[in-house]
Order: C-alpha cells, then sequence, then structure tokens
C-alpha cells in the first residue's frame, strides 16, 4: 500500500511539472502502471477481497463439536475422549 502523500506528489509531478509517466515511476519508486492510476484517486484505494473468506475445515462441524464439549463436562475425567478422538 502506498502512502497518502504520494497520492498528491505524483500527479502534481506528472501534470504540473510535465514529468513523463516512466519519468515519475523512476522518481517515486513506482510500477508505470501505478502512476497512470493514481490521478483517479484521491486517496489510496482499499483492498477489495475479490471472493469471501473461505470458513475453516472443522466450520461445518463447530456446533457438533460445541455440544460434545457441553457433554464432557458432566462425564468423569477418564471417560472423556481426547481432542484427536473428537
Amino acid at each position: 500500500m502506498h502512502k497518502v502523500e504520494l497520492y498528491s506528489r505524483v500527479p502534481r509531478a506528472r501534470h504540473i511539472e510535465g514529468t513523463s509517466i516512466r519519468g515519475a515511476a523512476t522518481v517515486f519508486g513506482l510500477h508505470r502502471d501505478i502512476v497512470r492510476k493514481m490521478p483517479e484517486h484521491s486517496t489510496p484505494p482499499g483492498y477489495q477481497r475479490s471472493e469471501p473468506p473461505r470458513t475453516p475445515k472443522l466450520g461445518l462441524c463447530e456446533n457438533v463439536i460445541d455440544q460434545i464439549l457441553q457433554d464432557y463436562l458432566k462425564i468423569p475425567k477418564k471417560q472423556r475422549h481426547t481432542a484427536k478422538r473428537i
């Protein structure tokens, strides 16, 4: 992510000072495509996920596991299963 300060300096260098895209990219240490996109945004655009985060492998079984653990509170220690066994 680039600093907000760059989003004001790069367009100024490009349009007011007349620096080329390649020159501005070299001076600021950015890729040319980023220098092209910067005038479109006044602040850095936030990251947007392309797809929603995946649920964990145990996501489908969470309710069952929680119920088993609640039931185990009533059972003597020697009769309980291990975490691997659950």
